[in-house]
């Protein structure tokens, strides 16, 4: 049996699916977020923020690690999974958190679904301290130009860079895409039932050769500042 289609639109509004077991449907799943939490180095006692933390997998696997993770959702009634110490109805650009209140942010699948990526880009940087860091995982384009809310890997960390973070790594993990497409064709039929429908995931995949990508990116703090233009 076909899972129901889901609500919203656009490649990577899926942090609210959930395959049988209950973990996140999305690339790489939990296994993805584990490496791109160690890329960060992310440790216990960090105060962390997860936007558009979806069904909450990602929130509870960092507070089970000893990180002090609140989940940040529009949609607050998306979550009905347990387990998550803290969630926060917000919208992704405007963050109900301090400036440099924060140790990290982790954003998986939220820029390409964001109409306005550079003002949820400042956001984060605006709450990270000196020295915090971005974690985050998105599909890209590999190969042509980028689209509105889906850039090339240059696009992409350009507009990181442009909010006043310095990007460290860019992971290629473009199989965990693959893998994630026919995980939910199988569960729901057609890549379509995330754009209502409309006969639109398929020509765009055709179009374009999309990857999938994990990126970190620190807040300079004064003295890597100094050092860079000392």
């Amino acid at each position: 049996m076909q899972a129901a289609a889901p609500s919203r639109a656009g490649l990577y509004g899926c942090g609210r699916l959930a395959d049988l077991d209950g973990a996140p449907l999305r690339p790489g799943g939990l296994a993805l977020t584990e490496e791109l939490i160690g890329l960060a180095g992310f440790r216990p006692g960090d105060h962390l923020a997860d936007v558009g933390c979806g069904l909450g997998g990602s929130t509870r696997l960092l507070n089970e690690r000893g990180v002090l993770a609140v989940g940040v959702d529009i949609d607050v009634e998306a979550r009905a999974d347990g387990g998550v110490s803290a969630l926060v109805a917000a919208d992704a650009a405007r963050l109900p958190f301090a400036d440099g209140r924060l140790d990290g942010v982790l954003a998986e699948c939220v820029l390409s679904v964001l109409t306005d990526r550079s003002a949820a880009l400042a956001e984060w940087a605006r709450v990270l301290r000196a020295g915090g860091r971005l974690a985050l995982s998105d599909v890209y384009i590999r190969a042509g130009a980028g689209t509105a809310r889906i850039g090339t890997r240059e696009s992409l960390a350009g507009a990181v860079e442009a909010a006043g973070l310095r990007v460290e790594r860019f992971e290629d993990r473009s199989d965990a895409l693959k893998r994630w497409v026919a995980e939910f064709i199988f569960g729901y039929g057609s890549l379509d039932a995330l754009s209502g429908g409309r006969g639109e995931m398929d020509a765009a995949l055709s179009a374009s050769r999309p990857g999938y990508c994990l990126i970190v990116a620190r807040k300079p703090d004064a003295q890597s500042e100094d050092a860079l233009h000392g």
